[in-house]
């Protein structure tokens, strides 16, 4: 009986702190998206980094 205490504290544990993690971190994933693409698009399309920062936030947030 004390086995499945343990695991079920473990299970709540880690759960929350998924949880913590994706919503900390998720920021930090769209900027790195919005940097990639603005490098890709800066480069294959000759427009200015503001330029293709604009279009690939509007073309991520769509996405979302």
């Amino acid at each position: 009986m004390y086995k499945k205490y343990k695991l079920f504290l473990f299970l709540g544990i880690a759960l929350i702190f998924l949880y913590y993690s994706v919503g900390r971190y998720e920021d930090f994933s769209l900027q790195k998206s919005i940097s990639s693409c603005t490098i890709a698009k800066s480069k294959l399309k000759k427009i200015s980094p503001q330029e293709a920062r604009k279009i690939c936030e509007v073309e991520i947030k769509e996405s979302r």
